[in-house]
Formats: C-alpha cells, structure tokens, sequence
C-alpha cells in the first residue's frame, strides 16, 4: 500500500521558511520542539509530526513488527534523487522537464516481509527527497533529526558529483554517528548510459555501497537494493533497541 502526502506532485513540500522554524525549534532546550508542531495530513494517524519518529512494537507474537523508518535521498543537484524517490515509492510520474526541489519532499509508503535477524518485519518509510542545493543548508539540523538511513545519489555521468558526495558522506552519515551499512550511494545512470567505471567514489566512502542504477532497463534490482538497505537499517534499530531493553532490566 502506497501512502504519498497530499500536493500536486504526491508528496508534501517543505520550503526554506517551513524547515527553518523546524530549526529552531529543535535548538530550544534539550533539543526539544516547542509550541505548535507543522502537522502532515494521510497518514495512519490522522495526524503526527514532521519529523518521523520511530516506534517500534516490543511485542513478541505472529504479528510482524511495524517500524518507522525515516530515511534521506541527498546529493548533488540534477543527480536524479527526485526520480529514484518517485520510483521507489511508486509515486505518480512526473514530466521530463527538470523542475529542483524547493526544501524537501516527503514520500510515504510500506515495505513489507523484510526478513530480519529470522523475524518477518513491516517498514513504514518516510523518504525525504531533499534539495541538492546549499542554500539550504541552514535546514540542514532540522532535515537530519530521527534519521535511520541515508541515500546518496550522484549522476556518474557528471563531472564533480562524487566529489560533492563527501559533503554530504561527511555531514550526515559520519558526525551523526551512523554506520555504513545505513548509507548506500546509488551512481544513478540516465537512459541509454551504463558506463559503471564512473560510478566509483572517493575513499572518504569506500565502505559505503554503490549501487548502479538505471530504472528503465533494470527496476527490479534497484528495488531489491533498497529493501536490503532497509533490511540493513532495521537490522541496526531491532538491535540499539534490544540494548536498551537490556540496559532498563539491568
């Protein structure tokens, strides 16, 4: 079941001016948002936060386990991170015509009978398709928060673009703290161009994986990719919650 925000392209905007009052709100005391959060409308709920939290059921039964899973599309602009989203989450098709995301889009939808550690699992995933352009990066705290995972998407074709992923590698994935198995790089390649040897990345992102990507001539296997990568982010978050279950009966 797809679940996609309400707005003429699918998914919900946030501008510049929406995520930097998401910003400062999470720099108020304890990093905790004050006053009246920006609600999203369809989902579950009725009703939550923009920022994705996770929860996670620690009940044991026949039921598979529903989590929430927040996970980023960043790169370089023109580098294809609107398109990928938009497959992934089987959105509606857009035009050809390259229109840059003002803020981020936020993309809902399921994944499910994720295999993990020999559980069936559920995912809901929050995909937050956000702007390669650094006029942005003021929002860049904001974007961030509850992050499980992160995708990084470059066009090899285009002269720069793993040099810009390092940026990104380094902001997001590294001073979080996040492991590499909760980044994957997608070298995203347009119709009609499969060179793999330039899909290759620096050594700042040696253990992350590349994943070559061309939808039209090979879906399947990008999205078997992604739900790997979730497989891999949910196999981190069944496990720091495990530590925690441990730690309080400790």
């Amino acid at each position: 079941m797809i679940k996609l925000l309400p707005d003429s392209r699918d998914a919900r905007f946030y501008n510049v001016q929406d995520l930097a009052k998401l910003t400062d709100m999470s720099e108020s005391a304890n990093g905790s948002p004050q006053g009246d959060e920006p609600k999203t409308k369809g989902t579950r709920s009725g009703r939550r936060s923009v920022l994705g939290h996770v929860k996670m059921s620690g009940q044991r039964s026949n039921i598979p386990e529903m989590f929430k899973v927040k996970v980023l599309v960043l790169g370089p602009c023109e580098s294809g991170k609107t398109v990928l989203s938009n497959f992934l989450a089987d959105a509606t098709e857009m035009s050809g015509d390259y229109m840059p995301t003002q803020g981020v889009r936020i993309l809902e939808f399921e994944n499910n009978g994720l295999n993990v550690g020999g559980r069936t699992v559920n995912a809901e995933v929050e995909l937050w398709d956000c702007s390669g352009d650094h006029k942005f990066e003021q929002c860049w705290p904001a974007i961030q928060q509850e992050t499980n995972g992160v995708l990084l998407v470059f066009n090899p074709d285009q002269p720069n673009h793993d040099k810009e992923l390092e940026t990104w590698y380094s902001h997001f994935v590294s001073q979080q703290g996040m492991k590499d198995s909760q980044c994957l790089a997608f070298a995203h390649h347009k119709p009609s161009t499969s060179d793999k040897a330039r899909g290759h990345l620096s050594s700042l992102l040696s253990k992350v994986t590349v994943v070559h990507s061309n939808i039209d001539e090979d879906g399947d296997s990008v999205r078997q990719e992604f739900s790997n990568f979730l497989t891999n982010i949910l196999s981190t978050m069944s496990d720091n919650r495990d530590k925690e279950e441990l730690s309080i009966i400790s």
